[in-house]
């Protein structure tokens, strides 16, 4: 009986630990895109792309529509949604 219980708490403090330390570092890279798209001028989240592709021709068509003017595409963190649009306005 000790030795399931022991197996037990050993189990909850290897998952509290694995989930802390997965979400260090998203804080991170979310922190360092913020950073970038500041340093531009991109304020504007426009949504996340499974493609960088997807994500260049959506920023394209808004400018072609006159709904911004400069656009980025910045490598998001959160699999599988990799790229985020980013616009001036």
């Amino acid at each position: 009986m000790r030795v399931r219980t022991a197996l037990s708490a050993f189990a909850a403090v290897a998952v509290v630990g694995l989930g802390v330390g997965s979400a260090a570092p998203a804080v991170a890279a979310s922190h360092q895109v913020a950073t970038v798209q500041a340093a531009d001028g991109l304020d504007v989240h426009r949504g996340k792309y499974m493609t960088l592709g997807g994500c260049q021709t959506a920023g394209q068509q808004g400018v072609e529509r006159g709904h911004w003017d400069r656009y980025q595409c910045a490598e998001g963190s959160m699999w599988p949604w990799v790229w985020n649009l980013w616009t001036n306005r």
